[in-house]
């Protein structure tokens, strides 16, 4: 049996996930359909947006038909085809019912309601047609009643289609489903065992492993095919078993693996424990013959494949996943494939000028790489390009002008700059001042950001209030119906415990919307001193919305147990009841207020259909 997690958000709550069953579709060819819709025929007006495996829905009603009302919350139901509705109500109680003894029917006693205008489920499945339901409920916890019901119908992206199709592990943002999963009993992947640790890996691997990895690498089936990589970490046994299985159907298989010292010799710790790097799992995988290290650079930070079929680059796999059991299954990671001969020709060059071919020698210097990097992609205005696909290369801009950031590094603070409804970053590591002076301006509209470090999401200072922060963080507590969990240095021996991804996203519900990512954390030595492959898309609505709805799914998952971090005491989050003064929804018509702005967002995106 296969399995994957899906995950539900309550409220202010983090999400929560559960097995099930995994499906795949790869149709590269497949014709767009819609991934935004609306319906405003009625006093309640329904917005959504769809991902591969997360609809996010905005709902609005006048405030006058809300105040002085009784309103308690909403009703949100989710109905696929014939089967029976389900409710999506979340986790939080109200504290009248749970405290009133005389209460005993736990119907009554635990019923729930959303007390947002913004909710999330994740869980979908992809390419899956849905239609949610919301009622507005009046009345008293233990009596209440709907008016305004309105209802629509969405559907689902699958998971390949096209030029562009974007993968996601779960990761450290599985803990929940793994900490409550009595078939894994919260242990360590290293404690686990036959089809138990094969359950686990799926259920924490979920879409970037089998149907993005391994899916990408059996293409080449034979010796018609080849196949380019170049790759930071690079010793997962499993997938260096599938790389050596089409070598050995005579796939012409070639990497670029990282020489330097910290990846490639075997590292003991401590307590005794070994880390096996790149030489010995390369030796063991028997892939030595096939491999030239990279030397030259302060990272090899590249994770990337080139296809070739018949001597022509057709598709690349590229984004933030390291080829190890943490960078897989533990951290966060992205993985994006591309099928598009233009952008595989160009990795294609790249990734030649690293191994070398009748030009050139392999692990060339950093300024003769540069020459190769910016031949391929200048520097530009990134925030006057047109529609498309372009790919920058590290590195880049050298020599380096002293006291003075890379080009292309301010380049990305001009774009950040020219946002002009909302922008989603996740930092892996700390602020670059390009950025921090960029996002301690004052704008009006909002800016989400995702750090790994709790120091670095509290150094990320700003005077605009609609900066919002949050930072990788686990549940080290039972709370109420919450299980306590354990980070990926637990589970994977990983040393980045949250969030490793490396994209941001700019003004992703706009009629040009863009997405950046790829393997480079954005800073002056990703650009300068490593290898590095960063991909810009403007103008792709799919591609938009697939990273907005797996950036939300992250940061409404951290963003409670960060908060609940900072502030141990305080009766919020995971430990808040259900408001019982009909006031929670007012914030929601604060026009200054973070809560406004992003239910604004869904009313004014581009593209939406009735649904």
């Amino acid at each position: 049996m296969q399995f994957r997690i899906i995950s539900v958000t309550f409220s202010s709550l983090p999400a929560v996930e559960f097995p099930t069953l995994s499906r795949g579709n790869y149709n590269h060819n497949l014709k767009p359909i819609f991934m935004r819709y609306n319906n405003t025929s009625s006093s309640l007006k329904l917005y959504a947006v769809t991902g591969t495996q997360t609809v996010l829905l905005s709902f609005d009603i006048a405030q006058s038909k809300l105040d002085n009302k009784q309103f308690l919350g909403f009703y949100v139901e989710r109905k696929q085809g014939n089967e029976k509705p389900v409710p999506l109500n979340g986790l939080k109680h109200f504290d009248s019912l749970i405290t009133d003894d005389t209460v005993t029917d736990p119907i009554i006693k635990y019923q729930s309601l959303v007390q947002t205008f913004y909710w999330q489920d994740y869980t979908v499945d992809p390419d899956q047609s849905y239609t949610y339901t919301v009622k507005p409920m009046f009345g008293s916890p233990i009596n209440h009643s709907p008016k305004f019901e309105n209802s629509i119908r969405v559907k689902t992206e699958p998971l390949q289609k096209g030029k562009h199709s974007v993968y996601f592990n779960f990761g450290v943002t599985g803990s929940q489903g793994y900490a409550t999963n009595k078939e894994f009993g919260n242990k360590p992947i290293s404690q686990l065992k036959g089809d138990t640790l094969k359950h686990a890996l799926e259920y924490l691997g979920r879409d970037v492993w089998k149907e993005g990895l391994l899916k990408f690498v059996q293409q080449a089936k034979n010796k018609n095919f080849s196949l380019y990589g170049a790759f930071y970490e690079f010793q997962y046994p499993d997938f260096l078993a599938e790389i050596k299985a089409a070598a050995d159907r005579n796939v012409d298989v070639q990497l670029v693996v990282s020489g330097k010292d910290d990846q490639y010799l075997d590292k003991t710790y401590k307590d005794g424990t070994i880390r096996r790097n790149n030489k010995t799992m390369i030796s063991r995988a028997g892939l030595t013959n096939l491999c030239v290290l990279r030397t030259k650079p302060s990272q090899p930070h590249n994770k990337f494949m080139v296809l070739c079929e018949n001597g022509e680059a057709t598709q690349v796999w590229t984004g933030s996943t390291n080829i190890t059991l943490a960078g897989i299954f533990g951290q966060c990671n992205t993985g994006h494939w591309v099928v598009d001969k233009t952008i595989a020709k160009k990795y294609l060059k790249y990734w030649k000028g690293l191994h070398g071919d009748d030009t050139g020698p392999g692990n060339p210097s950093m300024p003769d790489q540069a020459k190769i990097s910016e031949t391929i992609q200048p520097d530009t205005d990134l925030s006057a390009l047109a529609n498309g696909t372009y790919v920058f290369f590290s590195p880049r801009d050298l020599p380096k002008v002293k006291d003075k950031p890379p080009v292309h590094l301010q380049n990305y603070a001009k774009l950040i700059d020219s946002a002009k409804e909302l922008v989603c970053m996740i930092f892996p590591f700390n602020m670059d001042d390009v950025f921090k002076q960029v996002y301690n301006e004052d704008k009006d509209y909002l800016r989400l950001l995702i750090f790994e470090s709790e120091t670095d999401a509290k150094n990320a200072k700003s005077n605009d209030t609609d900066v919002k922060v949050t930072a990788g963080a686990i549940l080290k507590k039972k709370e109420k119906e919450w299980a306590a969990e354990i980070t990926t240095k637990a589970t994977t021996g990983a040393g980045i415990l949250y969030v490793h991804n490396k994209f941001f996203i700019i003004d992703p519900l706009s009629e040009d919307p863009i997405v950046l990512t790829g393997s480079a954390n954005f800073s002056a030595n990703s650009i300068q001193n490593n290898d590095e492959n960063s991909l810009l898309i403007k103008g792709d609505k799919r591609v938009a919305d697939i990273y907005l709805t797996e950036f939300d799914r992250l940061f409404v998952h951290f963003w409670p147990r960060y908060l609940a971090k900072q502030f141990p005491n305080k009766k919020a989050g995971f430990n808040k009841p259900l408001d019982e003064t009909f006031t929670w929804h007012e914030v929601y018509f604060d026009t200054k207020k973070y809560q406004f702005r992003r239910k604004m967002l869904f009313q004014k995106m581009k593209g939406a259909r009735q649904g």
